[in-house]
């Protein structure tokens, strides 16, 4: 119980202070593996940091024997994503007199995303899925307005239209413009 209470208050604490290690609100587009997207970063406090995208990339075919990933002509998507990111060092990297521009930093997130389209092209069919992942990451910037961001950590995928769930390990880097 001790413990409970020593880390919500170090948490609490955290909150309150004012440090010079605010979040910036960013718009931005990015290019991953996942796909190309467009969207912003919203601070919710000094900590928290709410990413909201919408995008075009590939499917998640979540079948009996596991998951596959694959953007091509014939399997491709409309993606709306949504992460929610807490962030672990930003006093350290200051202190240590790394850059914070561009919300740089390690974070823990939790990410939905929703596929809109599956395709009919494979058998059997892919549907419209939802996924949903745990990540542990870092955002970097790369000058003054480019990012590069990488994760890894496990998910959650669940097909709907053809009810097929599987957990899998998720990994994910992409580079982005903030604007």
């Amino acid at each position: 119980m001790k413990r409970i209470i020593l880390t919500l208050s170090v948490i609490l604490f955290s909150q309150i202070t004012n440090a010079q290690t605010n979040l910036e609100n960013n718009y931005k587009i990015e290019l991953g593996l996942q796909g190309i997207s467009v969207g912003t970063e919203i601070p919710l406090s000094d900590k928290f940091l709410a990413d909201i995208n919408l995008g075009w990339g590939g499917i998640t075919d979540l079948w009996h024997n596991g998951i596959s990933y694959e953007w091509s002509k014939n399997s491709n998507s409309i993606f709306a994503r949504g992460q929610i990111r807490y962030y672990l060092n930003r006093e350290r990297r200051e202190e240590k007199g790394h850059s914070l521009k561009n919300n740089a930093g390690t974070f823990i997130a939790y990410q939905t995303k929703f596929y809109f389209s599956g395709t009919d092209y494979y058998s059997p069919q892919v549907g419209k899925s939802w996924l949903n992942e745990v990540q542990f990451g870092q955002q970097l910037p790369l000058g003054n307005h480019f990012i590069f961001r990488y994760y890894a950590g496990i998910g959650n995928g669940y097909d709907f239209d053809y009810k097929n769930s599987k957990f899998y390990p998720a990994l994910g880097l992409a580079f982005g413009y903030a604007f």
